[in-house]
């Protein structure tokens, strides 16, 4: 099987789910994936296939901003090296007229204490949302297994990274969660994030459909 046959599949698993193409969230989970299994080099493919049926270039350029987000998210859960040949892969390939329209600056700011506390206080409000009644159990259990691990949870990847809203939403970062662990064999973390994901607005279907979207990509990179 093709690599874009892969791809028209997993897109028909969310056409009848989502509208406007720049709003689906298949082509998002699907580099995420390939991030995750180390195949960079096929993430350029997905932006074009994700854009085909685009006329506007306005909306081609927020399908990039939201590609690049939402693999530069993973690196809470795949580490920055992937994240990093991820993303220079995709630049590589890009439009010149796409690369020329997107920001020049960081979105997250931290040019304040004021900006700082106000992301940990978001990232501590996204992890209550993920883990609900567990939470606290959860963080002395990081803590236990090393302070730093549970001070960084929160300062360094909810706060900035896994908890900015302004182009992709906590809804479909918990989704990202999921497709990047699933992949890799960590149950602990992903039953977690299951029910994080549901928590925070997702449905049963929607886990299912990244279940399908993981299993047709693992099954591509493993023929």
């Amino acid at each position: 099987m093709s690599l874009l046959k892969v791809l028209g599949e997993i897109q028909s698993l969310y056409t009848s789910a989502q509208s406007a193409p720049r709003n689906q969230v298949w082509y998002i989970l699907t580099a995420v994936v390939m991030s995750t299994l180390n195949h960079a080099q096929d993430i350029p493919t997905v932006y074009k296939v994700a854009t085909q049926s685009i006329q506007q270039q306005e909306e081609k350029v927020q399908v990039m901003m939201r590609l690049r987000e939402g693999i530069f998210k993973t690196f809470a859960i795949v580490g920055y090296p992937r994240v990093i040949n991820s993303l220079q892969a995709l630049a590589a390939d890009a439009p010149s007229e796409i690369l020329t329209q997107l920001p020049k600056k960081p979105i997250r700011s931290e040019s304040s204490w004021h900006d700082i506390t106000q992301q940990r206080e978001r990232g501590n409000q996204l992890f209550d949302a993920i883990y609900e009644r567990h939470t606290q159990r959860v963080q002395e259990h990081m803590y236990n297994a090393y302070p730093d691990l549970a001070q960084t949870a929160i300062h360094h990847l909810y706060g900035p990274i896994l908890s900015e809203p302004s182009i992709i939403s906590a809804k479909e970062t918990s989704l990202i969660m999921v497709a990047g662990l699933m992949v890799q064999n960590v149950p602990a973390q992903l039953k977690g994030h299951r029910y994080g994901a549901l928590n925070l607005g997702n449905n049963q279907d929607d886990l299912n459909r990244v279940e399908n979207l993981v299993d047709l990509l693992s099954r591509y990179y493993n023929q």
